[in-house]
């Protein structure tokens, strides 16, 4: 099948699951979980079953997120920079060093990866 553009509502979820993915509470991580896996599934797969820990309406986000990565018109990182005004490559070393701070089995060593990135200016924004 063919990809397709994403809609600004899924846009919108993905923006919305990035930002609360870079707390800790559990429905948190289940959102940085959620787009690692997309990110690489293979590295960091996801645990269908931490969908429970979203409340409806991050619920709702997650599936939005899912259904745009099902017929991708760019990788989920590409997608996020663009949304974000970050460069690809800073989004996806973004994502390394999130993985890192989750201790995931598979995230890269921090002395394989570039600087961290300084923070981004819409996280202080905080969560709509």
């Amino acid at each position: 099948m063919a990809a397709y553009n994403p809609t600004q509502e899924q846009i919108d979820a993905l923006v919305h699951l990035w930002l609360m993915g870079q707390r800790y509470s559990s429905s948190e991580k289940a959102a940085a979980n959620l787009l690692l896996g997309l990110y690489n599934g293979l590295r960091f797969p996801f645990d269908l079953t931490d969908l429970r820990l979203f409340d409806d309406s991050n619920l709702r986000r997650a599936l939005l997120v899912l259904e745009m990565d099902a017929r991708p018109k760019a990788e989920v990182h590409v997608l996020l920079a663009h949304a974000l005004g970050e460069e690809r490559g800073t989004m996806g070393l973004r994502f390394e060093y999130r993985a890192l701070d989750l201790r995931l089995k598979r995230a890269a060593k921090k002395a394989d990866l570039a600087p961290r990135p300084a923070p981004m200016r819409s996280l202080e924004e905080g969560l709509s």
